[in-house]
């Protein structure tokens, strides 16, 4: 029964997937109206167009290189997306196009968020994660670091999982005391290889949680410990608040476009 509820805890972490369709080519060159371009390029920087780039890949559309510059090839992309979902073919990245490339990423956040946030301990994630930092921080901060920090992951995990399309995960064993449990798999990337991911729980009234993913014999909590521990010591705490908040506002342009 205790195993059960650990690899249900691990199940619900583990079972998404995007499916990326082939590849098709399209083909249209017709030139942009020079005031419209221009109004494009200033409601976006170079990440967001990347971004956009990205979804039109996985759309199925051909934007050409993934560099943040809204070319011929993308142009084209756009236009092939814009007729197959009846809007006016453009060529503009305006907003009902972005919304409606945006879509099932965003649909993907939310099974993302609820399919997480119940199993994992992002209390004991976040206070791992910033080691000794941690006690220097009042309560209120405390709080306020382990929502930061759960936003963040939910957001980088969303960009982590779009190019695997439906891969075998495996068991590969459990190991379980009173307290603690480790879940064993692989997952089967894009390119046929297998990637050892370890599942690290602890029991709490509430039931299983996991509290760190060790993937490849490399700690997750302990890499970021690491990186905002970096941080810190060269600057500040203030200055790796700053530095995550950044990192979402990244991840929150790839999902809309600017203001």
């Amino acid at each position: 029964m205790r195993l059960l509820w650990i690899r249900g805890a691990v199940v619900g972490a583990m079972a998404l997937s995007l499916a990326v369709p082939p590849w098709v080519l399209a083909a249209n060159t017709k030139e942009v109206p020079e005031k419209e371009e221009k109004a494009e390029k200033k409601a976006m920087d170079k990440e967001q167009i990347k971004s956009f780039q990205e979804a039109l890949k996985a759309k199925g559309e051909d934007p050409g290189p993934i560099d943040g510059v809204i070319g011929h090839r993308t142009r084209s992309a756009l236009r092939a997306f814009q007729k197959a979902n009846d809007l006016k073919d453009t060529g503009i990245l305006d907003d009902q196009t972005a919304e409606k490339l945006t879509a099932e990423k965003r649909g993907l956040l939310s099974d993302v968020s609820g399919a997480i946030s119940p199993r994992f301990d992002f209390h004991e994630m976040a206070k791992l994660s910033l080691g000794t930092e941690w006690y220097r921080r009042t309560p209120k901060e405390q709080t306020e670091f382990v929502k930061l920090f759960a936003d963040f992951l939910k957001k980088a995990v969303v960009s982590r999982i779009e190019p695997y399309s439906n891969k075998k995960v495996t068991y590969t064993g459990d190991s379980v005391d009173e307290s603690y449990a480790k879940v064993g798999s692989k997952l089967q990337t894009p390119g046929g290889e297998e990637v050892k991911i370890n599942y690290m729980l602890r029991r709490l009234q509430s039931g299983w949680k996991i509290y760190d993913l060790i993937v490849e014999d490399v700690s997750l909590v302990k890499n970021y410990r690491a990186q905002f521990s970096r941080v810190i010591s060269k600057s500040s705490y203030e200055e790796l608040v700053h530095r995550i908040k950044q990192k979402l506002n990244e991840f929150d342009g790839k999902l809309a476009m600017a203001d």
